[in-house]
């Protein structure tokens, strides 16, 4: 019991040392950025990264210090990354429509239906951490009202305990899906960015037809890999075969 309960302490003061690690290189790096030593700064943010190490503002600092070095690809590439850890932040969306401005190929969006984009604008708001939070909240909340319809003497305030149980545990149920839903956008994210300039081909193979050119900075959606080359997507529906090597997934 004693070796475990070392182990779990060991573990907990390893973290605080290595959160506070991270907080010293994440300053120091910053500190260079706004010196305007964007490459320094980079420098840093790409030790933090190699550790594995991920968060909203991490990339959202290595996409700012990528577009002022004039690496667009590289740019739209955290920047994407940072905004699927934090879809409601506008600061991310704003700078990500920045550095979209710069890429070459330019795709429209298929229609979506309405209520879809309503849906999907909403469980952007929050990321899966903060909806989870909630979720749990609303479902405590749950307990409460049903605790006050079977303990409470009073009419009125078992009627509303009843209606505000069913309401919290139906709302619980729905934020639990919204997180459900914004954690796979992140652990099965099947988006990519190209960083080279390409020949979209009508088949994975050298010698098939050209189908379009692609820019580099570019988003596509990843449909298949075989061989080397992956079927891409654009938000256009257009689609066809690139290198593997051209793209990076998100």
């Amino acid at each position: 019991m004693k070796r475990t309960l070392s182990l779990i302490l060991g573990v907990f003061c390893w973290l605080i040392m290595f959160a506070d690690d991270m907080k010293t290189e994440q300053d120091s790096a910053l500190n260079f950025y706004l010196a305007a030593n964007y490459d320094e700064a980079l420098r840093i943010y790409d030790s933090i990264y190699s550790l594995n190490y991920s968060s909203p503002e991490l990339f959202y600092n290595m996409g700012n210090c990528y577009y002022n070095t004039g690496d667009i690809a590289n740019a739209v590439y955290f920047y994407e990354k940072a905004l699927a850890l934090n879809p409601g932040d506008k600061d991310i969306k704003h700078n990500l429509k920045i550095a979209n401005l710069s890429v070459k190929s330019k795709t429209d969006e298929l229609p979506e239906v309405f209520y879809k984009k309503w849906l999907r604008g909403v469980m952007s708001i929050f990321g899966s951490d903060t909806w989870s939070v909630i979720s749990v909240v609303l479902f405590i909340l749950s307990l409460a009202a049903t605790g006050l319809y079977f303990f409470s003497r009073r009419i009125s305030l078992r009627k509303t305990g009843f209606i505000s149980g069913i309401v919290f545990v139906i709302l619980s149920f729905i934020f639990l899906i919204f997180a459900n839903n914004q954690a796979k956008q992140i652990t099965q994210n099947k988006f990519a960015v190209i960083f080279e300039t390409s020949l979209v081909k009508s088949s994975p193979s050298e010698d098939s037809n050209n189908l379009f050119e692609i820019s580099e900075g570019l988003k596509v959606e990843i449909v298949d890999t075989l061989n080397g080359w992956t079927n891409i997507q654009l938000s256009d529906g257009k689609e066809g075969w690139v290198e593997s090597e051209y793209l990076k997934r998100i």
